[in-house]
């Protein structure tokens, strides 16, 4: 006699829990019953609307959040030819924070302004594209031509080949130092 009402509380437990299991997969199919409302006599006093409850809290988007194509160009119109090349090697290479620090170093701007420029190229990748000369203002010379004007900092390559490495070194240096001061909130969305 024991066994049997050992064996009836069980079941009763699995009917009960199978039965709520039910009731909850109602519930989650269709969130906009009013089951477990109450109603007085003519359905109205005392009823409230059943809302929905979403699994996590959703968290709205800031207000320029995405990447397009046109905000890509833009952020890479910014560059020069060797900046943009920089900027690519390394979001090829798996190193995004690399690629926003040099971003923000080539470009002075923010980290946040930075970090959406980055996004956005790397969403939409962009070929260099040689900005346009204004009608006005006369051609550059030549680099082809003989004797024609090198920049400063050619000439410099030129007459001290070893300054290349150091010049590298100086800048990693500098990014070095800019990073150790790099926080948490600053990669935050705003």
């Amino acid at each position: 006699m024991e066994l049997a009402v050992i064996l009836l509380f069980v079941l009763s437990i699995a009917v009960v829990s199978t039965l709520w299991g039910r009731i909850e997969k109602r519930r989650a199919a269709n969130p906009t019953s009013e089951a477990g409302t109450s109603s007085g006599a003519d359905g109205s006093a005392g009823a409230r609307p059943a809302t929905a409850r979403p699994a996590r809290p959703a968290r709205q988007a800031p207000a320029g959040a995405g990447t397009s194509p046109q905000a890509a160009k833009e952020a890479a119109s910014l560059l020069t030819a060797e900046q943009h090349r920089q900027i690519y090697a390394a979001l090829g290479q798996g190193q995004p924070v690399k690629a926003l620090k040099l971003y923000a170093m080539f470009t002075g701007s923010g980290i946040r302004a930075s970090g959406a420029a980055i996004t956005n190229m790397a969403a939409h990748p962009q070929p260099y594209v040689r900005p346009a000369a204004d009608p006005g203002t006369p051609a550059a010379p030549d680099a082809a031509k003989p004797g024609s004007a090198q920049p400063d900092a050619a000439k410099a390559d030129a007459a001290n080949p070893g300054a290349g490495a150091e010049s590298e070194a100086v800048r990693e240096e500098e990014i070095s130092k800019w990073a150790q001061q790099l926080r948490p909130e600053d990669f935050l969305k705003p």
